[in-house]
């Protein structure tokens, strides 16, 4: 007997293809393949590819989020940080795709990407607060912060880094300079 196709399986078959494949491989008849299925199956449940990717973008933000808050509860100021630095990279290598296609669909003009990604700030914003700055400082850092951990991340994912570089290396390098900035500020 065959697993019901439903609205939620599609977009976790979809999750588990663009982590797997890259965000390139989010074509609606490899979706309909996985899943075993025609394409116009998939219709009953989803309006295409770009309702797939809109949920896909809103489940990466929504994951990332709960994986930041579970490392850094309990901890402050650099060790709130390292924490916080060590599980976006984490998540990063894990959901490559999935987090790939954050870049690939803006958040505006949709409420609720745009509330996902409060809540992905509302954590470095906590972590932050340990810091007791200044609101101004607090939002540079939390920007800063944000930023960089994309940046590297997004990077690294990429292989964007120069041969016979040690992105361990540079990553740990990085996390301190973040811990040192902020603390200086």
């Amino acid at each position: 007997m065959r697993t019901p196709v439903t609205r939620e399986r599609v977009i976790s078959a979809a999750a588990e293809l663009v982590d797997s494949n890259g965000p390139d491989a989010l074509v609606l008849s490899q979706l309909a393949d996985t899943l075993d299925v025609r394409q116009s199956a998939l219709y009953k449940h989803v309006d295409g590819v770009d309702d797939v990717q809109h949920q896909l973008s809103l489940l990466a933000r929504k994951l990332l989020a709960q994986h930041l808050r579970d490392a850094a509860v309990g901890l402050s100021r650099d060790d709130a940080v390292v924490a916080l630095a060590d599980a976006w990279r984490e998540f990063v290598r894990i959901h490559p795709g999935l987090y790939a296609i954050t870049d690939r669909y803006p958040t505006a003009p949709h409420a609720d990407l745009v509330a996902a990604v409060g809540e992905v700030v509302d954590v470095i914003n906590r972590v932050i607060a340990g810091y007791g700055l200044g609101e101004d400082d607090s939002e540079q850092a939390a920007w800063s912060l944000r930023s960089a951990l994309h940046g590297f991340c997004v990077l690294e994912s990429q292989e964007g880094h120069p041969a016979g570089t040690d992105p361990d290396r540079v990553y740990r390098r990085l996390v301190e300079l973040l811990c040192a900035g902020i603390s200086r500020m």
